[in-house]
């Protein structure tokens, strides 16, 4: 990119290997180089900066997006200008899977599908080619810091080499292996989630000298700083997303600003569209840029880890502490006739001797909103979780979408067959760690154990019935200012 603030010298001396505009020999082509300055992100985080966070193993991420530049490369020498490419269009596939919790693979490559600019035969260049394939990358992220693991911020650290099966003679393959080291970071503030990363770029050289002097300079010999920055808001529909990016080589810096939205088109599979403009006077840098794609996501939610056993052991026994009753009556003295009109069947009125009511399991009223409710079944004396839950990741999202505003109630049930008096309680318990893992406060997961008590088929006679008993209720519950209020009676 050129403006006329911003005169490339450089550039041009080095692109026409020392040779004045006017004076090229005719058939020379431009030096084989990667132009493309566009990063994307692969894996979680925006399109252009990563947030820190790995995807969970197992998990897999694919982009597939096009984007359009204009004037990427322009040169000026003693007045004399020469838009080498106006316009550029380039598709790039990109995909990510997790491995470990702590290591990340991907991969991106990348395709010059149109460029055009102004004849250069007027000087005696060769022109471009107009395709081409771009330079693969193939990279790895490692873990340091994750909020799963309770810590502060998401960091991460990548690692990668770009390798030189690019096409040279279309400004889209160095001639040598490139390597790039960054750290990258994130965390969430409310509605938004920030990004940030710092690296570094080790690329080939490419020898620079000058038209008006006979010493060399070369472009690559030190490593370009690449920093860059993104806010993007949270959510499961609509997103917006602004990155900026900044490089600095030789060490002139270029700066790119891209802003645009993010929505759901299916269950997994994202849309995004951003643009904006570019200044700076490395080579790459267009004038504007807008990108367009799609993003599909799928991710096996993650193993419970890190459980506080103590923590743990302590609120169990607190659950299953049955509450004690500070107005019992006494026990009152029994006259010896009224137990010889018991032994002669004479009826008697024993209301205070009826067995206590079981506790009852969640109505709302009318000041209260579910917005979410389901069931998870349970193996028999089990309260593993499945490996796939959905209905907990609604209730992640859920909770997300209002800030973390309202609460979970998580009801744990077992059949009559259970030896554990206490399975309904650690059904519910799992569940709760489940979230809190997740992000969810662990002041707005309220837990509770009915046992057997209030089952969905009073009399089961096969073990389908009897698995429908062996449950957990969850229900996700808002704008709510009064206590839960119960109306059922058991079966």
């Amino acid at each position: 990119m050129s403006l006329p603030s911003f005169p490339i010298r450089l550039a041009i001396t080095a692109t026409l290997l020392g040779c004045p505009l006017a004076a090229a020999q005719s058939g020379d082509r431009l030096p084989g180089f990667e132009l493309e300055r566009l990063e994307t992100n692969i894996g979680r985080g925006t399109l252009l900066v990563g947030n820190g966070e790995l995807l969970v193993p197992q998990g897999l991420n694919v982009n597939l997006l096009g984007h359009y530049q204009h004037l990427p490369l322009v040169l000026r020498d003693a007045g004399d200008r020469l838009e080498v490419v106006q316009d550029r269009a380039t598709a790039l596939l990109s995909a990510s899977y997790g491995i470990l919790p702590w290591l990340e693979v991907g991969a991106q490559l990348p395709i010059v599908l149109f460029q055009r600019g102004a004849n250069p035969s007027g000087v005696g260049l060769a022109e471009l080619t107009a395709q081409g394939l771009g330079t693969p990358v193939l990279q790895v992220r490692l873990g340091v810091l994750s909020r799963r693991r309770r810590q502060p911020v998401d960091l991460a650290a990548d690692l990668g080499v770009g390798l030189p099966f690019g096409t040279g003679t279309a400004l889209a393959g160095d001639d040598g292996f490139r390597y790039h080291a960054r750290m990258t970071a994130g965390m969430e503030l409310g509605w938004f989630q920030t990004s940030l990363e710092a690296g570094v770029l080790f690329r080939p050289n490419i020898l620079l000298p000058t038209s008006d002097s006979d010493w060399e300079v070369r472009s690559g010999a030190s490593p370009e700083v690449r920093l860059g920055a993104a806010l993007a808001t949270v959510g499961k529909g609509l997103r917006g997303e602004l990155a900026l990016r900044a490089t600095f080589a030789n060490p002139k810096p270029s700066f790119e600003l891209l802003g645009g939205i993010r929505f759901p088109l299916v269950p997994s599979l994202d849309a995004f569209v951003l643009g904006g403009p570019g200044v700076g006077e490395a080579l790459g840098t267009p004038l504007y840029r807008v990108i367009m794609g799609i993003s599909f996501r799928n991710e096996p939610p993650p193993k419970i880890s890190f459980l506080d056993e103590r923590a743990d052991q302590e609120l169990q026994l607190v659950l299953a502490t049955p509450p004690s009753t500070s107005t019992e009556e006494p026990v009152r003295p029994v006259a010896a006739w009224e137990l010889n009109a018991l032994g002669r069947g004479e009826a008697r009125v024993a209301d205070d001797m009826a067995p206590p009511t079981p506790p009852k399991p969640y109505q709302p009223g009318p000041q209260d909103k579910v917005v979410l409710r389901g069931e998870l079944h349970f193996a028999r004396g089990s309260s593993e979780l499945p490996g796939v839950v959905p209905l907990l990741d609604q209730a992640v999202l859920r909770m997300a979408e209002r800030a973390n505003a309202g609460r979970i109630l998580i009801e744990g049930h077992s059949d009559k067959d259970s030896a554990d008096s206490f399975m309904s309680v650690r059904r519910a318990q799992a569940i709760r760690r489940y979230l809190i893992d997740q992000g969810i406060p662990a002041t707005q997961v309220r837990i509770q154990g009915f046992g057997s008590d209030w089952p969905v088929s009073a009399q089961p006679a096969t073990e389908q019935e009897r698995q429908l008993n062996r449950r957990a209720e969850v229900l996700v519950i808002t704008d709510s200012s009064a206590p839960p209020t119960t109306q059922s009676s058991p079966p």
